[in-house]
């Protein structure tokens, strides 16, 4: 009985704990696997459900995901909105309800890019 109670105490805990509010416009600075030179664009991440939705648009290119979170970590799939089957993925660090950067790879791809995030606006 003291074993149901404890339960359900830990339950209620782990409901009670708030969502991270991550939604929102990004600043983003990346590196594509081995280049020296930075690229710059914008990501916007919207709570769909259990999943977020990530859309980024890096000079004319633009990349759509879908992502999970689990505890400080947002991991997505992504590909080019333009050619279906040439994405890849990605996982992002949280901290203070704020994506902060990451790490992504091309599906099939040896090396890693790495992505820096900076909150500009709430959604």
């Amino acid at each position: 009985m003291l074993m149901r109670i404890g339960l359900a105490l830990i339950a209620l805990a782990a409901s009670a704990l708030p969502a991270l509010a991550i939604e929102g416009r990004y600043k983003v600075e990346g590196q594509n696997p081995g280049q020296p030179q930075i690229y710059r664009g914008e990501a916007v991440i919207k709570k769909t459900g259990e999943t977020y939705s990530v859309v980024w648009q890096i000079g004319s290119g633009r990349q759509i995901g879908t992502g999970i979170l689990s505890g400080s970590v947002l991991s997505v799939v992504f590909q080019a909105a333009n050619a279906p089957g040439s994405g890849g993925v990605a996982s992002f660090e949280i901290a203070d309800n704020k994506v902060t950067g990451g790490k992504w790879a091309v599906t099939g791809g040896q090396t890693a890019g790495t992505e820096k995030w900076t909150l500009e606006s709430g959604i």
